[in-house]
């Protein structure tokens, strides 16, 4: 039997049409369910109509967070066209990579980024660059898009649940981004799970300041609310400030939001903190384990602040912490969610049944993704027993089922909430002619988690400086994938395969980690035995 995907904005518009849908904060505009309704329909039938964008087909866009991202991707689901929300952080030249892989029929750009996209479409010819209008004027934002013609959308069938209704990059351990596909039945399972878990309902008023272009953004906790009824306001980018005053503002009743480490950091910081009442908001956070200590802080002023573990190609958060076990539990970020299962390896794909023994961290369930997008059969490597999704993170499992992250499995390190794969940044500085060898290395920062390190060893009679790796970094990647280090040695450490041993690396600049003293003490017993 195949399952049609219910339209959760065309339901609420007959349900509730008068209820605030999307609140954009810096235009100060509210869009009622009804009218968040007829703008999909007219973005729809335009998409329809003027370009003939049919089931399956590519539609992107470029933008800070505005209520447009989600008229855009909705008018996609009614048309079973696919979303690919793209991440204006990129260069050009990595933003290039990833339409190229993705081929979208249209890369829809506010005017902050229409350029860029312009630029990168010139030389894609089966992609066209299309402007949203003024990112700070609501009624102008789709008015080329709306005003144009007066089309109706015929009748189409629904999306089906198996259906694919996104794609989101994430970056990848070759030095390439890979785009993982959600379908509309994750997405749907994901905003229910995630809602029953943390009582959304169309009561619910919640804050999205984290990208639109991340799971983050679109599921902590937009497309819950939006399932349920409720009201989501909409930040362009997180202002600390901002974010605390409207979290504390009670007439606007906040229930939920979602906030990195960092952001908990920069709020805590500000003067008006110490007066602060949250009244009892419910404040996940993820991307980075959240220091127990400032858990505790935000419980004395009114807040629950539940660490929680995901990615994307889990759909989303994947383990969350029961709020009233925030304080009591910290340092875990808690039992799976509903629709998925989480597991430990070991690394000989040995699945781990004893309490609290560090592995890799594998899921399954309908929440993962079916693969990334265009790797065909290369997807299969991702999968252990053609089921548990390899995560790449390390982590332990509990006696009552809580999992705890250690580290990474591989090299990735999180900077600000932010994914950095030390292969993509070190290919971009092997194009540098001096180079003779590079590792990048994640070392502990106070304000962003970690941040990065590149050490390099320059090839002999070559000369090279801290400004022209910074610099040319710069130009071809996105600000926070940029190492804040240079560090330049005489050599690098080898193993008797000529592998790199960047844990050999981090005990020499004295930044040995957990997770390094776990596999090298798994990998001395397994030399011993």
């Amino acid at each position: 039997m195949t399952y049609r995907a219910h339209d959760w904005i065309k339901h609420h518009a007959r349900r509730r049409p008068d209820h605030a849908a999307l609140v954009d904060v810096e235009a100060g505009v509210e869009l009622t369910y009804a009218e968040l309704n007829r703008k999909i329909d007219r973005c729809a039938a335009f998409l329809h109509a003027e370009h003939q964008v049919a089931a399956g087909d590519r539609v992107a866009i470029l933008c800070q967070n505005c209520p447009e991202v989600f008229v855009i991707e909705f008018a996609c689901a009614r048309l079973r066209a696919i979303f690919l929300p793209l991440n204006w952080r990129l260069a050009n030249s990595e933003l290039d990579y990833l339409i190229s892989d993705a081929t979208p029929r249209i890369v829809f750009a506010d005017d902050q980024h229409i350029g860029r996209a312009q630029q990168v479409c010139e030389q894609r010819p089966e992609s066209i660059a299309m402007a949203i209008g003024e990112s700070t004027d609501f009624e102008k934002i789709l008015a080329k898009i709306l005003a144009i013609g007066d089309h109706s959308l015929p009748p189409l069938p629904a999306a089906d649940f198996d259906d694919v209704w996104m794609i989101l990059y994430t970056s990848g351990t070759t030095g390439r981004p890979k785009g993982a596909t959600l379908t509309h039945g994750q997405n749907y399972l994901q905003a229910v799970g995630l809602g029953a878990e943390y009582g959304v309902t169309h009561e619910t008023v919640g804050l999205t300041y984290t990208p639109t272009f991340h799971a983050s953004g679109l599921f902590m906790f937009a497309h819950p609310t939006l399932l349920f009824g409720g009201t989501t306001h909409l930040m362009r980018s997180f202002d600390a400030q901002t974010v605390l005053n409207m979290m504390t503002d009670r007439s606007l009743g906040l229930t939920h939001s979602l906030a990195i480490p960092t952001n908990l950091l920069m709020i805590r910081n500000l003067p008006d903190f110490e007066k602060a009442d949250f009244g009892n908001m419910v404040i996940p956070s993820g991307g980075a384990p959240v220091p127990g200590a400032l858990i505790k802080t935000f419980s004395e002023h009114g807040a629950q602040v539940p660490q929680v573990w995901g990615m994307t190609e889990l759909s989303g958060v994947s383990t969350s912490l029961p709020p009233d076990k925030a304080i009591e539990k910290a340092g875990s970020c808690g039992p799976p969610l509903m629709n998925i299962d989480v597991a430990v390896i070991d690394e000989h794909d040995n699945f781990i049944t004893t309490a609290n023994v560090t592995g890799e961290l594998v899921a399954r369930g309908p929440m993962i993704t079916r693969g990334y997008w265009g790797m065909g059969d290369a997807n299969a490597q991702f999968y252990l027993e053609g089921q548990w999704f390899r995560t790449g993170d390390a982590g332990k499992i509990d006696e009552e089922g809580y999992v705890t992250i250690i580290g990474r499995w591989k090299d990735m390190y999180i900077s600000g909430g932010e994914n950095v794969y030390p292969a993509e940044v070190e290919e971009v500085i092997y194009q540098l002619p001096a180079v003779d060898e590079v590792a990048v290395i994640g070392t502990p920062h106070e304000l962003w988690g970690e941040t990065g390190m590149a050490c390099i060893v320059i090839k002999p009679d070559q000369e090279l400086s801290e400004t022209d790796v910074t610099e040319h970094c710069l130009a071809e990647l996105a600000k926070y994938k940029v190492p804040k280090v240079v560090q330049f040695l005489e050599e690098l450490p080898h193993s008797a395969n000529g592998k790199i041993l960047k844990h050999v690396l981090r005990d020499s600049l004295g930044i040995a980690d957990e997770l390094d003293r776990t596999l090298r003490s798994k990998s001395e017993e397994g030399n011993h035995a």
